[in-house]
């Protein structure tokens, strides 16, 4: 965890392995091993138990999971 107080947590995705968030916003802007993309990605989608709020490049999302990834965090 990079920073944290009571409020707010700051960190890598892996670094946040095992934790949870009421609300995680996970920014993606990029993976140093893009054959590992699919598990941080995975990792950081789980980490919610309110809501999730993903910010990146929808092609890139479409690149990792297909147009069902891309589908389900789309705002209806």
């Amino acid at each position: 965890v990079l920073a944290s107080d009571e409020q707010l947590a700051v960190a890598t995705v892996m670094s946040f392995k095992g934790l949870e968030r009421p609300v995680v916003v996970l920014a993606v802007n990029g993976f140093r091993d893009p054959h590992a993309a699919g598990d941080v990605l995975r990792v950081g989608m789980s980490r919610p138990t309110l809501r999730l709020v993903v910010v990146a490049d929808p092609h890139q999302l479409r690149q990792l999971g297909g147009d069902a990834l891309l589908a389900a965090l789309t705002p209806r």
